[in-house]
């Protein structure tokens, strides 16, 4: 359909796209940076002859039965069962460690200039691997759908960072746009005929990150439709002081699910965004709110000790927050700057996080 104007004729898709264009330039923005929808470079930013070491796929992971880590008899889920723990981590070790090497390829991309189309080449031909063996279709526990729910957002992220990269082989971008589609559906079933807490907590806003991620990136407006919405189930929860009543629950561990649930939430705003919608706005800026509380936890739990009535599990290491589990403030902070977020960003970078598209601060930060 088109309407005609006394001086020209308006197509609703020029429309879409000039509404999109003044959504993104009035929208809050603190520096210039790629994001995870990498364009097509010009063709004078292309190496000529491009190198990359490629190592071999890891061996894909299509059957997985994982069991939680916590002790069963802790409703909170706050007590880890240490024999348990490691069985888990075991099994989990092989879709981590290929999650890792396939986001580092694609930062890999990402940061050549001129570009390096080989290192796109080689994201892709680890996604197709993975694609063509059908990988994490045979789930077979509730954890193991929540592992994919965690996983494939990083995989989907990869392949929006590559998938506009010269010369990639078209029939390897389509078997891995239908995996990351089927994967994607598989998520939003499992999540849609569940019932529970996990429909509604952090697991559920990480299927929607891994949903809206995958629903981009082969073009199923369905799923990142589920995504998105599957965030603002957890954006409708957002207390005033800028809490998660679910996340509360986990007693010791509050405040480290409040810093895990963050992730996806931003990740998937960031996603919106490029759709043209603003979740930041949603709910009286409930995500602002949550941040906010988050950042202010990070050196000051007194809050969460307060909600909770326990003191919280401190940080490992030298007791600051390890820096893949801020990764998404960089995200944040690229958008609503703040002073404190900066003063913490500043004496961790890079942050990275392969569940969310690897080095943050090369993608949102300045490139470094």
């Amino acid at each position: 359909m088109e309407w005609a104007t006394s001086r020209h004729v308006f197509r609703p898709a020029l429309a879409v796209a000039i509404a999109l264009a003044a959504f993104l330039s009035t929208a809050p923005s603190h520096a210039q940076n790629v994001g995870y929808l990498v364009p097509a470079p010009t063709k004078d930013n292309v190496q000529a002859k491009p190198k990359y070491e490629c190592d071999a796929p890891d061996a894909p992971v299509i059957t997985l039965d994982t069991q939680s880590k916590y002790r069963q008899d802790d409703a909170r889920r706050a007590t880890i069962d240490e024999e348990a723990e490691e069985a888990y981590s075991e099994a989990v070790e092989p879709l981590r460690a290929y999650g890792k090497t396939l986001v580092r390829i694609a930062n890999a991309y990402v940061k050549s200039n001129p570009k390096n189309t080989a290192a796109a080449a080689c994201a892709l031909t680890w996604l197709d691997h993975w694609a063509s063996a059908k990988a994490m279709t045979d789930l077979r526990s509730k954890q193991a759908h929540f592992n994919l729910g965690q996983a494939l957002g990083g995989f989907a992220l990869a392949y929006l960072q590559i998938r506009n990269a010269p010369g990639l082989a078209d029939e390897q971008k389509k078997r891995v746009e239908s995996w990351l589609k089927i994967l994607g559906r598989q998520i939003m079933e499992a999540k849609d005929t569940g019932k529970g807490v996990s429909g509604r907590n952090n697991h559920r806003y990480w299927a929607g990150l891994s949903a809206t991620a995958a629903g981009i990136a082969s073009g199923d407006r369905r799923l990142t439709d589920w995504g998105i919405d599957s965030a603002r189930i957890g954006l409708a929860q957002v207390t005033p002081e800028g809490a998660l009543p679910l996340e509360i629950n986990r007693g010791k561990r509050a405040r480290d699910y409040h810093i895990f649930a963050a992730e996806p939430l931003v990740a998937t705003a960031e996603l919106a965004r490029s759709q043209g919608i603003d979740l930041y706005a949603e709910h009286g800026g409930a995500l602002s709110r949550l941040v906010s509380r988050v950042v202010g936890s990070l050196d000051d739990p007194s809050f969460f000790e307060k909600a909770t009535g326990i003191s919280q599990e401190p940080y490992p290491g030298d007791g600051t927050v390890p820096p893949h589990r801020i990764a998404w403030l960089e995200i944040y902070q690229s958008r609503h700057p703040s002073p404190k977020a900066a003063a913490m960003l500043a004496s961790k970078r890079p942050v990275a996080s392969s569940d969310i598209g690897g080095n943050t601060t090369l993608l949102f930060h300045d490139g470094d």
